[in-house]
């Protein structure tokens, strides 16, 4: 299997006066403790990270880390939610002009492949096959984020069959199915031990949303 490069631990933050954070501090503050979590979950894996670690690492009091993420699960949430974030697999689904289903169903399956395929995420989700069996609230956050992936795609999904006319009785349904597919075909790789390039990405999403789109009078 490709070897993991765990992201360096962040040098420590500049100790700050005691007392309530400014409001222009709150936003540096969790950048520092997500960054500091991330570290320690890929360098310790999720049970063995602590939030003392994680405060220590970052150079804030544990109550302070409390008082913005509860538990570490809360953390892993919000670093999830950071990854989805920089991904921004839905904006392929934003482009000018009408909608085209199977544009932008590739191009949402392509960009969230790449990016999951690479640098922190790609070591995250190796945490995440690892940790999901023996922590729920590992597992819990992952169907979060795959829930909110299925919703952004359904609602493409349905923005194509009011501009293409053609009915959709159940959006949700085939955005899981498309979702689904591509966690199946991603958690092969990760499996597989080899990365593929990016010739051989693009051909099976393709592959895939067609086969998918070719079932539409049924959908």
């Amino acid at each position: 299997m490709a070897g993991v490069q765990i992201a360096a631990k962040p040098s420590a933050a500049p100790v700050r006066a005691r007392g309530r954070p400014r409001l222009s501090e709150v936003a540096a503050i969790d950048a520092g403790l997500l960054a500091a979590a991330l570290s320690e979950f890929l360098g310790h894996g999720f049970g063995g990270a602590s939030m003392r670690g994680i405060a220590k690492a970052a150079n804030v009091s544990r109550t302070t880390l409390v008082a913005r993420f509860a538990s570490k699960a809360d953390l892993f949430r919000a670093i999830m939610t950071q990854q989805a974030a920089r991904m921004a697999a839905h904006a392929a689904l934003s482009e000018p002009g009408p909608p085209d289903l199977a544009r932008g169903l590739a191009a949402y399956g392509n960009r969230a492949l790449a990016y999951s395929l690479e640098g922190d995420l790609l070591a995250i989700n190796r945490l995440i096959t690892s940790a999901a069996g023996q922590f729920p609230e590992v597992a819990a956050v992952v169907l979060d984020s795959t829930e909110a992936g299925i919703v952004q795609v359904a609602d493409f999904i349905q923005r194509c069959a009011a501009a293409d006319g053609v009915a959709c009785a159940d959006p949700h349904a085939v955005a899981e199915c498309f979702i689904l597919a591509l966690r199946g075909w991603y958690g092969r790789v990760l499996l597989g031990g080899t990365l593929p390039g990016a010739i051989e990405r693009d051909g099976w999403v393709r592959r895939m949303v067609a086969t998918l789109i070719a079932g539409r009078p049924g959908w």
